[in-house]
Formats: structure tokens, C-alpha cells, sequence
């Protein structure tokens, strides 16, 4: 069984820009991988700078039947706040197919998360508390973009795919060791090339914060 290591979360963004050589899908995919690293750093407020998102992003996220629906930026804020406040930030793909075009970044993944075993995700769930484990299942996503920059996440689960598996304790990765991990993946990933890259869609002077 493979085990989540947030080293590995942009595996998938990384094998499409191996491939993918249009400059404007190009650019999409260099804002998700941004997207994904600032996101399980907890840098979220760099997620929402106006050379990432839209001004107004809508966002549909189903899980086990559940959905969450962030309309606007002030209620796409609350959502990133409240998970790197509750310090459930640390999570990502286990396996990842990333495709793109004009209307944006299509994935399917197998998706996980590693948490102890009295983590509220584990609810209902026959596990040890002293334990630590694996969460994970399937889910299909779509990023749309407006003019470069992301409008939006449209996330749907595969309720019936969720699994939990009890994994080696040093699976277990703190926030603040995500983001020292991340930092120099991070680094590749600069918002200077975001803001340059929207020349593409305007013809125009890059967008900056």
C-alpha cells in the first residue's frame, strides 16, 4: 500500500507540464501547483491574491455526500482560515492524472490524508485512538480559469471509495513540518511567474498584487 508524502503533491501538475507545451495551458497548470503548495504550507492568503484568483470564486465541494458551497471571496477565505486553523491542511494525492484545457485543470486522484487515530475524520470508524492512519479515496475535480486565473473548485467525492488504513507512525506530518518540507519545492513555483504568465491572456503588462 502506497503512503501519503506531501513531498509527492505535485507529481501529478508536474508529469502534465512535462508534456503539455500550449503556453496559456501551461500557465493554468504552474497556478494549481502554486495552488497546491501554498495551500498544505498554510500560506493560504497567497492563494487569493488577484494574480491567482478571480475577484468573485465559486466553490462546490462534495464529500461523503456533503457539500460545501464557498460563494465569493469572503467566503473562500473562511474556508482556507478555518482548515490551516484546525491544522487539517496536510493532505494531498496518493496518485494524481492532471489534464488541461481552455476552460481549465481536470483531475482524478486517489486522495489521502494521514491523522491519529482520534482524529474527528475517523468518527464512527473502528480504530485504535493510539494509532495513526491513512484516509483515503477517490474524488474527480475540476479548476475552471477566467483570463488565467482560477474562478473557481468543482470537487466531486467518491463516497463509496473511502478506506482507512493504519500506517507506520512516522507517516504522520505536522503542518509545520509540511511547510519546511515544501519550502524548496515551493521555490520552483515563484509568483512572479503567475503575474508574468497572465500577460498571455491579456496581451497586456502582467497582473501583480
Amino acid at each position: 500500500m502506497k503512503v501519503f508524502d506531501v513531498r509527492d503533491i505535485t507529481e501529478g501538475v508536474d508529469a502534465a507540464l512535462a508534456v503539455v507545451e500550449n503556453p496559456t495551458h501551461r500557465h493554468m497548470l504552474k497556478n494549481y501547483r502554486r495552488h497546491a503548495l501554498l495551500e498544505v504550507s498554510g500560506f493560504w492568503e497567497d492563494i487569493l491574491t488577484p494574480a491567482m484568483m478571480v475577484d468573485h470564486p465559486i466553490y462546490r465541494i462534495t464529500e461523503r455526500g456533503r457539500t460545501t458551497v464557498c460563494d465569493g471571496m469572503d467566503e473562500v477565505r473562511s474556508f482556507y482560515s478555518h482548515i490551516v486553523s484546525e491544522g487539517v491542511n496536510v493532505f494531498g494525492a496518493l496518485e494524481e492524472q492532471v489534464a488541461v484545457s481552455d476552460h481549465g485543470v481536470f483531475i482524478e486522484a486517489v486522495f489521502a490524508q494521514v491523522v491519529r487515530g482520534t482524529d474527528p475524520a475517523l468518527a464512527g470508524e473502528d480504530v485504535d485512538p493510539r494509532g495513526v492512519y491513512q484516509v483515503s479515496h477517490n474524488f474527480a475535480a475540476c479548476w475552471p480559469y477566467r483570463d488565467g486565473r482560477l474562478a473557481g473548485e468543482y470537487i466531486y467525492d467518491d463516497s463509496g471509495s473511502w478506506r482507512v488504513d493504519e500506517v507506520d507512525p512516522s507517516a504522520l506530518v505536522s503542518p509545520a513540518e509540511a511547510r519546511a518540507l515544501l519550502a524548496p519545492i515551493l521555490e520552483q513555483s515563484p509568483l512572479r511567474e503567475i503575474e508574468e504568465g497572465l500577460a498571455l491572456f491579456t496581451g497586456g503588462q502582467p497582473r501583480r498584487a
